[in-house]
């Protein structure tokens, strides 16, 4: 729960879709202020196991991450779960999301409505979940491996 991951604008995006739940995970300087100010519709939880955090990412419609990363493991993991990603359109999320494939950008963190509008077609698409699994390949230590060593390959290193 930091600044740049900005948990209070995804709490308060939700404020504004009832319909839908969401459950925030994690612990920070923000949690206090969070909690504060959680919608009725939002659940916080501080830190989970990974066989806990693994269960939300298989039962989830959708996993939000608007901070920007040089990498983001974490939509990583959602997309091995066949869980469909709403990213910010800067940083490693360009190269994790395809967006209508694997999930949607958003180039704002701050418009509320553009971020509502992104939760909703994330819950208005049927998704294939093997093809979003298969997304998450791209990124499976195997592949690093194999890249890798093709690469020292052709440095001429062995």
């Amino acid at each position: 729960m930091v600044p740049y991951k900005h948990p209070l604008e995804v709490a308060e995006a939700f404020r504004g879709l009832g319909q839908f739940r969401l459950t925030m995970v994690g612990v920070g300087p923000l949690e206090g202020p969070l909690r504060d100010r959680l919608p009725p519709n939002v659940e916080l939880r501080g830190w989970l196991s990974r066989t806990e955090l693994a269960s939300l990412y298989e039962r989830a419609g959708g996993f939000l991450h608007i901070g920007e990363e040089d990498f983001g493991i974490t939509m990583v993991e959602a997309l091995a779960t066949g869980t469909p990603v709403i990213a910010l359109d800067r940083g490693g999320s360009r190269d994790i999301v395809e967006p209508g494939v694997s999930g949607v950008l958003v180039s704002d963190p701050n418009d509320l409505e553009r971020l509502r509008e992104a939760i909703r077609a994330v819950a208005g698409t049927k998704w294939d979940r093997a093809v979003l699994r298969e997304s998450a390949e791209r990124f499976s230590e195997s592949r690093f491996r194999e890249g890798f060593k093709r690469e020292l390959r052709r440095l001429g290193a062995e």
